[in-house]
C-alpha cells in the first residue's frame, strides 16, 4: 500500500510513527512545500517512496491508495479534493475545513468516488473517552443528563502555544482557538443525543497573554431538548488539565485525559456519610490505581504515545479493509464544522464583545 504524508510537522511524526506499527509494509511518500524539509524528515522516518513539494506530482507519479493531510487548515479544501479525486482514502487532520460549505462538498466528493474521508478529532479515539462513550451507551448508569469538560493547555518551559508566533493558527480564522477547540468541543457533541439538532451560546476573553492579542479563553455551553453539555477552553494557562465530568441517572463517569485516568461513582439519591466516605475512597483508588498501572503500561508498550491518533488511524485503515467503521461519525463532523464557523464569523465581526 502506498501512503502519502503531506505535511511535515509535528503531528507528522506522530502519524509516521503510527504507520509503521498499523501499516508496516507500507510504501511511504512525503510531501510538503518546504522540499528541504520534506527530504529531512523522509530520511528521519526512513520512507520508501519519493519526496515532492506539491501534491500534483506526488498523485501523478505515485497514485497512492491513501493520504494523510497535515497542512494548514487553509490548504484543507484543495488538497482533500484533489486527493479524492485522484482516487485516494483520506484522513484529514482537525481542523477539517474553512467553511461548512467545503466540508459538505469533499464529504459529498468521498461518497461519489466511494473513498473514505476519516476526520481526525483524535480525543474521540482516547482509550479513556471511548470507555467513558460506551458506559454511557450501555445505559448502566441511566441516562446522560449533562456533560462539561475543561480542557487548559499549558505548554513547556511557558512557552507560547506553538512555540512560535509565526505559526499558522495565530492567523486562522478562528486564531489559536481554532487548532485546539477541536479537542473538548468534539467529546461533547459526540456523546450528546441528536447532535444535529443542539444548539449553542460561547463565551470568550483576552487576558493579554499571546502575540496579535487573540482571544485566549473560550466557554461554549450546548443543549438538545433534554440534555446539556459545555467546555471550558484555556489557552496559556499555568497547569495542563484536562478533565471531563459526565452526569449521569444513576452515577457520574470521571476522566483524566492527561493522565488517562477514569473513575466511576455509582448510586443516586443524596449523599449520606457512609456514600460520601465510600465514594471518595473509591475515586482515591481508581485515580491511585490507575497511575500505578499507567506507568506499567507505558513500560510494557500497552499505553500507546498519542493514543487518540493511534486509535483513530488504526481504525481508519480497518474500516478501508471493510472490518470497521470510522469512530467519528459525520453527524459530530458536520455539527462542529458548522457551530464553531459559526463562533468565529461572530467573534471576529463583534471583537469588542468581550
Amino acid at each position: 500500500m502506498k501512503i502519502g504524508l503531506i505535511g511535515c510537522g509535528i503531528i507528522a511524526e506522530t502519524h509516521a510513527m503510527v504507520l509503521k506499527k498499523v501499516k508496516p509494509d507500507a510504501h511511504l511518500i512525503v510531501c510538503d512545500v518546504n522540499l528541504e524539509a520534506a527530504k529531512s524528515f523522509a530520511q528521519k522516518i526512513k520512507a520508501q517512496g519519493g519526496v515532492y513539494a506539491n501534491i500534483d506530482d506526488l498523485l501523478e507519479q505515485e497514485r497512492p491508495d491513501v493520504i494523510h493531510i497535515m497542512t494548514p487548515v487553509s490548504t484543507h479544501y484543495e488538497t482533500t479534493k484533489k486527493a479524492l479525486s485522484a482516487g485516494c482514502h483520506v484522513y484529514l487532520e482537525k481542523p477539517l475545513t474553512e467553511t461548512p460549505e467545503q466540508f459538505s462538498e469533499l464529504h459529498e466528493l468521498a461518497k461519489q468516488r466511494n473513498r473514505i474521508l476519516a476526520m481526525g478529532y483524535s480525543t474521540l479515539g482516547m482509550p479513556v473517552v471511548m470507555q467513558a462513550k460506551q458506559l454511557v451507551d450501555s445505559g448502566k448508569l441511566g441516562r446522560l443528563i449533562a456533560v462539561h469538560c475543561d480542557f487548559m493547555c499549558a505548554w513547556g518551559g511557558n512557552t507560547i502555544p506553538e512555540e512560535k508566533p509565526d505559526h499558522w493558527t495565530y492567523t486562522s480564522k478562528g486564531g489559536i482557538l481554532q487548532n485546539m477547540v477541536d479537542h473538548p468541543a468534539s467529546l461533547i457533541v459526540d456523546v450528546l443525543d441528536n447532535p444535529e439538532t443542539l444548539q449553542y451560546q460561547y463565551h470568550y476573553a483576552r487576558r493579554n497573554l499571546l502575540p496579535f492579542d487573540p482571544p485566549d479563553l473560550l466557554h461554549i455551553s450546548l443543549q438538545n431538548d433534554d440534555q446539556m453539555g459545555s467546555l471550558t477552553l484555556s489557552l496559556g494557562h499555568g497547569n495542563g488539565h484536562r478533565i471531563a465530568n459526565y452526569y449521569l441517572e444513576k452515577g457520574t463517569i470521571t476522566i483524566d485525559m492527561t493522565r488517562q485516568l477514569f473513575s466511576v461513582i455509582q448510586g443516586s439519591g443524596p449523599p449520606n456519610i457512609i456514600k460520601k466516605t465510600l465514594s471518595g475512597i473509591t475515586s482515591g483508588f481508581s485515580w491511585a490505581g490507575g497511575s500505578i498501572g499507567n506507568v506499567f503500561k507505558v513500560a510494557t508498550g500497552k499505553l500507546r504515545r498519542a493514543p487518540g491518533i493511534f486509535s483513530l488511524i488504526e481504525n481508519f485503515y480497518q474500516t478501508i479493509e471493510g472490518r470497521s467503521q470510522l469512530l467519528v461519525k459525520e453527524a459530530i463532523a458536520f455539527q462542529m464544522v458548522q457551530m464553531l464557523d459559526n463562533i468565529w464569523t461572530d467573534i471576529n465581526n463583534h471583537p469588542l464583545q468581550d
